[in-house]
C-alpha cells in the first residue's frame, strides 16, 4: 500500500489530501533550504512574511502565522546574527520594535521562493489554466473564511445550554 491510497478511505478527504500535497511538495524544499542555505522552517516563514510588508513586529508575524512567540523570537534573532533582518524601533511607539529585511535575507528568500515557484508549476502541471485559476478561487474562499470556522467547534469549547 502506498500512502497515496489512504487518500480515498479517510474522514477527512479534503484535509487529507492538502496536506498530503502540501507535504510532499514543501519538505522536500524545506530540507534542501536547510541544506544549502542554513535556513530553518521559522526563519523562512519571517522571511516571507517580510517581504510581504517590511516593518512587522514579532507579535505581528505570529499573529500572521499562528506560530508560537518563541519560535519566532528564536528566528528573529537568527535572521539577526545572519544579517538578514534588522530591528529598529518604532518612531511612533518606543516600545515596539519593527523587522525590516536586508539585501541578504531578500536573496534568500528569492533563492528559495524560485524553488516552491517551480515546485508548484510542477504540482499543477496535471490542470488545465481553467482548472488551476479554479482551484486557486477555491482554496482563496477558503482562506478568506478561516476566521468564520476558526470560531467553532472543534477549535472551541462548546457552551452549555443549561
Amino acid at each position: 500500500m502506498k500512502l497515496i491510497d489512504i487518500l480515498s478511505a479517510t474522514p477527512i478527504p479534503i484535509g487529507y489530501r492538502l496536506a498530503f500535497l502540501t507535504n510532499f511538495m514543501r519538505e522536500p524544499l524545506l530540507r534542501r533550504m536547510e541544506r544549502e542555505y542554513g535556513l530553518i522552517r521559522p526563519e523562512w516563514t519571517v522571511l516571507i512574511c517580510l517581504v510581504f510588508r517590511d516593518g512587522l513586529t514579532s507579535r505581528d508575524i505570529c499573529e500572521v502565522t499562528e506560530q508560537p512567540s518563541n519560535t519566532i523570537s528564536r528566528a528573529v534573532s537568527a535572521l539577526l546574527d545572519k544579517g538578514m533582518i534588522r530591528r529598529q524601533t518604532d518612531p511612533r511607539d518606543g516600545r515596539r520594535k519593527l523587522l525590516y529585511l536586508e539585501s541578504a535575507g531578500r536573496e534568500q528568500h528569492d533563492a528559495v521562493m524560485a524553488w516552491f515557484t517551480e515546485a508548484e508549476a510542477h504540482l499543477t502541471a496535471c490542470l488545465s489554466a481553467e482548472e488551476r485559476d479554479t482551484l486557486e478561487a477555491l482554496l482563496d474562499r477558503m482562506g478568506r473564511d478561516v476566521p468564520r470556522w476558526q470560531q467553532l467547534p472543534p477549535y472551541t469549547a462548546e457552551t452549555e445550554n443549561d
